[in-house]
């Protein structure tokens, strides 16, 4: 099963505040995740690299899935 993350969740696996990810999203900068629930961003693992590369990060697999066990 996919785990799917909030972009809250992901704001903060990377440290980033959510109007970024937001922003980056509405000017077109950054691509959306490919599935929405009640029209909320919902990230699998592969958008959640896309939006660390987007501003220059880098996430460990270590990470993903500690934060994917806290959803649970």
């Amino acid at each position: 099963m996919n785990t799917m993350f909030s972009t809250g969740q992901v704001a903060r696996m990377l440290a980033l505040p959510t109007y970024k990810i937001s922003y980056a999203h509405s000017t077109g900068h950054l691509a959306e995740p490919a599935f929405r629930f009640l029209d909320k961003r919902c990230y699998t693992v592969p958008d959640i690299r896309r939006v660390a590369e987007h501003f220059g990060l880098t996430i460990t697999d270590d990470a993903l899935k500690t934060a994917g066990k806290e959803t649970r």
